[in-house]
């Protein structure tokens, strides 16, 4: 067997021009298929992650994924609001670690504004990382018109620490509908971390509040008072085992709330986004088809170049069973070095544009050994390379036979 394995060798390293151009179309194939199926996990556990640190998140009672769409990726708006006040009647719950108001409605140049209390920037988390300013600071002093920006808001409006901003009521479309009466100052701008956060621009809940309460003609920091209201609240519980616990709670509040596990929503938001998957895929597999096909064909075509060399092999003694397992002993060489060198290609693209998904894309991607998904995927094709082998290797076995019974003049 040994000495077979050799002349595979040995005879591929002779045809090496064809069989590199074969090897280098396997690794791509298996990069593409691999990458399909890295990239489809890793955004999947990065869509999870959008937000992360939270443990519920409350809203006024309709539909889960409308909380989720609007208080996380701050798409469309609230059909209902709740009251402010009710953050005090969370923070008293026993399991409760701490509670984070946000009020959304207004907008700065079709970038949402978000009202928040200084406590959003220590304890919600982007992809598992805690919040990182690139610049300046985060909100400290709640009754200051004081504004942190995104990293896209920051990107696209090219804002500079210490410049002034008007915040738009609503869409901010139509005549008057800026507060340019009252500007907001920019004190800080967080480094990107691929999630909705850096679309988004933030200021304190009270300033918030100050926006949309009209006072002797001109604008005045509100209170805590009946009339103010909330969007959502982000919760984080002492242990997460309770959550269920604090879920049946606050659903059994007479206030119409709603309590959502924004990891579960997100899933089922995820599922929605299957047919996306099978497409990528489709894509894939059918690159993987044409590589496949391309190295039955080359085997074919090379099968009569080496007529010669299959007389050799008979007139040596080697038996046509013998000359059937060569040539399939040269795809599984082509085979298993693509898929190596797919996989290497694969980590080394992984590991230069890791930083540039992460920021640019919102999906966070490290280099990591094949997981069970893969290893099966690559035993399958390795199969299938071997099935279309077998065309070839069975033409040589003919050919063997036939040489044998005439040999060549």
């Amino acid at each position: 067997m040994l000495i077979w394995l050799r002349i595979a060798i040995q005879s591929a390293l002779a045809r090496r021009g064809a069989l590199l151009i074969m090897v280098l179309s396997t690794a791509i194939s298996v990069a593409i298929l691999l990458g399909v199926f890295k990239i489809r996990d890793d955004t999947k556990t990065s869509f999870s992650n959008a937000i992360s640190g939270v443990d519920l998140v409350v809203g006024a009672k309709g539909s889960p994924t409308e909380l989720i769409l609007y208080s996380v990726f701050h798409i469309g708006r609230a059909s209902n609001t709740i009251p402010a006040l009710l953050e005090k009647t969370l923070v008293d719950f026993r399991q409760v670690a701490w509670v984070v108001p946000v009020q959304l409605g207004d907008s700065y140049r079709n970038y949402p504004v978000v009202g928040t209390s200084i406590d959003f920037f220590k304890r919600v988390k982007a992809q598992g990382r805690h919040l990182q300013l690139a610049q300046g600071y985060a909100l400290s002093d709640p009754h200051l018109f004081d504004v942190v920006l995104g990293h896209t808001v920051a990107k696209n409006t090219q804002h500079r620490i210490g410049e002034q901003i008007a915040i738009s009521h609503g869409s901010g479309s139509g005549p008057k509908q800026d507060h340019s009466n009252s500007p907001f100052r920019i004190i800080g701008i967080l480094e990107a971390n691929g999630t909705p956060i850096d679309n988004a621009v933030f200021i304190s809940t009270n300033a918030f509040d100050a926006l949309h309460d009209i006072a002797d003609g001109g604008l005045q920091f509100a209170r805590l008072n009946p009339d103010s209201q909330a969007s959502a609240f982000f919760i984080g519980l002492k242990d997460r085992g309770s959550v269920f616990s604090v879920r049946r709670q606050i659903d059994s509040l007479p206030n119409s709330l709603m309590a959502v596990m924004p990891g579960v929503a997100l899933d089922e938001l995820w599922s929605s986004m299957e047919i996306a998957e099978n497409a990528l895929l489709l894509i894939a597999l059918g690159v993987l088809i044409t590589t496949i096909l391309g190295i039955t064909a080359t085997l074919l075509v090379s099968l009569e170049s080496r007529r010669r060399e299959l007389a050799i092999f008979r007139a040596v003694g080697a038996k046509p069973y013998q000359l059937l397992s060569l040539i399939l002993t040269e795809a599984l060489m082509v085979c298993v070095v693509g898929i190596l060198l797919g996989w290497t290609l694969l980590q080394l693209i992984i590991l230069t544009a890791n930083d540039y998904l992460r920021k640019e894309w919102g999906v966070v991607s490290e280099p990591s050994l094949p997981s069970m998904n893969d290893g099966l995927a690559l035993l399958y094709l390795v199969l299938v390379v071997l099935i279309s082998a077998s065309i070839p290797a069975m033409k040589a076995y003919r050919m063997a036979l036939s040489e044998g019974l005439n040999p060549p003049s």
